[in-house]
């Protein structure tokens, strides 16, 4: 990017690649696909992103949970029992691609459904 104006700022939808690298414990590690999950206005106002991880492991014990990503540019299954706020700048945040509307309705509403 070339200026500060042209900076990308992550919005909800959005499908980036982001370090997750250091981490601890069981917690995702490496540069990885991620689903953004708080509004561009989050992410302006506080150089953070809310983000939970996309995974390809098929023998997780909790794979029941996870939910495709239908895009042509990233594969996967949304982890929703994770997420992380991240600064996106440090982090190196790149957009990847869009989330359809309905697949991203789906997986708030499972999040939503783990926080109630």
């Amino acid at each position: 990017m070339n200026s500060q104006n042209d900076e990308y700022i992550p919005d909800k939808q959005d499908l980036i690649e982001i370090d997750f690298d250091p981490a601890v414990g069981k917690e995702i590690k490496k540069r990885r696909p991620a689903l953004v999950i708080s509004n561009w206005g989050y992410s302006q106002v506080t150089g953070l992103v809310i983000i939970v991880p996309i995974t390809h492991t098929n023998n997780h014990r909790l794979k029941d949970f996870f939910l495709p990503v239908v895009s042509a540019k990233v594969s996967g299954y949304v982890n929703p029992l994770q997420f992380f706020t991240y600064d996106f700048r440090k982090r190196h945040a790149r957009k990847l691609d869009l989330l359809p509307t309905p697949a991203f309705v789906e997986v708030r509403q499972c999040i939503l459904n783990i926080m109630d």
